[in-house]
C-alpha cells in the first residue's frame, strides 16, 4: 500500500475485507444468537405426539404447542402444552426448554415429580420434531412429536425459509502477483465451518480502490463442500463488498444453480460478525428438493 495514504483509510479497507471475509455487513454489535431468528418460533404449532415403547398407559394425542421466547435471553423457550380432547384445547403444562440457534435444537429436562426425562427436538423451518425420553432407568423414547407452524402447508414447509448458524474459523494468504498497479490486490482464503454447517470452503478475492480517498471494493468466489441442517453437498458463494467513502457495504449470496448433491435447487444469503476474536455466521436459505 502507498505509504502517503492516510493510516484510518487503510485501517478501514482491511476492516472491510476482514469483515468481507468474516460475513459482516455492518460493523453491529449482537449477541450470538440472533434475537430474529429465536423469535421466529414464536406462535402457535399443531400436530402429533405419539406413544413409544411399551407404555399400555400412554395414549396417542394431538397437541398445539404455544410457543414463547424470551426477550431477554433467547436461548430460553417457554411451550404451553395442550392436548385436543372432544374438539377442545385441554391445558398439560409448561415445558421449558433451551434453544440452541447453532444446532437447531430445543433440549430441556421433563418437569415431573414421578419421572425423570429429557425433551429433544430438531427445528427445521415450519416443522420442530424430536422425542421425550424417560429415564427407567436407562433412557428410553417414550414420545415422538412432530408439529407444524399454524398457518402453513406442507408445501410451504419445504421451501420455507430455513436458518443454519454457528462459528468458523478462517485463513487469508495473500498473493504477490507482483502488480505494477499498486491499486489491486489478490488474496486466498480456507474455511472451516462449524454448527448447522459442518465442512470447508475454499476461494479467492479480489480486491481495489482509492485508499486516499476512503473508497475501495472486493469481489470473491468462495466454494463450500459438507453439509447443511445434514443435506450433503457443495454450493458456491458470490461476495460483493464497497467501501464508499468509509461507508461499508456487503452481499454474499449462493450463486444460481450452484447446489449439488442434497443441496441442489440452494438459495439464500449469509451474513456474520467477529465477538470478542470470533467468527459467527447465519445462513438463511431456501431448498427446493428438501427431504422432508
Amino acid at each position: 500500500m502507498d505509504s502517503r495514504v492516510d493510516p484510518n483509510m487503510k485501517r478501514r479497507l482491511l476492516k472491510l475485507i476482514s469483515y468481507g471475509l468474516a460475513l459482516l455487513g455492518l460493523a453491529i454489535s449482537l449477541s450470538p444468537t440472533s434475537h430474529a431468528q429465536a423469535w421466529s418460533l414464536n406462535g402457535d404449532w399443531s400436530g402429533e405426539s405419539i406413544c413409544a415403547g411399551n407404555n399400555p398407559s400412554c395414549h396417542d394425542e394431538r397437541v398445539v404447542y404455544r410457543i414463547q421466547m424470551d426477550f431477554a435471553d433467547p436461548t430460553k423457550v417457554r411451550i404451553g402444552a395442550d392436548k385436543i380432547v372432544d374438539g377442545k384445547l385441554e391445558f398439560m403444562g409448561d415445558i421449558f426448554l433451551k434453544y440452541d440457534a447453532a444446532k437447531q435444537t430445543l433440549t430441556g429436562d421433563m418437569q415431573s415429580p414421578r419421572y425423570k426425562g429429557i425433551w429433544e427436538f430438531t427445528v427445521k423451518g415450519n416443522i420442530i420434531e424430536g422425542t421425550l425420553s424417560i429415564f427407567n432407568p436407562e433412557k428410553t423414547v417414550g414420545r415422538r412429536i412432530r408439529v407444524q407452524r399454524n398457518g402453513t402447508s406442507q408445501a410451504e414447509s419445504a421451501t420455507a425459509t430455513k436458518h443454519a448458524a454457528g462459528t468458523f474459523e478462517v485463513k487469508l494468504a495473500p498473493q504477490d502477483d507482483k502488480p505494477e498497479d499498486k491499486s489491486m490486490g489478490r488474496m486466498t482464503m480456507e474455511k472451516q465451518w462449524h454448527g448447522a454447517m459442518e465442512g470447508s470452503s475454499t476461494g479467492q478475492m479480489l480486491t481495489g480502490g482509492d485508499l486516499a480517498k476512503g473508497s475501495a471494493t472486493y469481489v470473491a468466489i468462495e466454494k463450500f463442500s459438507g453439509t447443511i441442517d445434514g443435506r450433503k453437498g457443495t454450493l458456491i458463494f458470490q461476495h460483493i463488498g464497497t467501501l464508499n467513502r468509509g461507508v461499508q457495504d456487503l452481499n454474499v449470496t449462493v450463486v444460481p444453480d450452484s447446489g449439488t448433491g442434497e443441496l441442489q435447487g440452494i438459495s439464500g444469503k449469509l451474513t456474520g460478525k467477529i465477538e470478542n476474536g470470533k467468527h459467527y455466521y447465519q445462513f438463511d436459505y431456501t431448498i427446493t428438493n428438501t427431504r422432508e
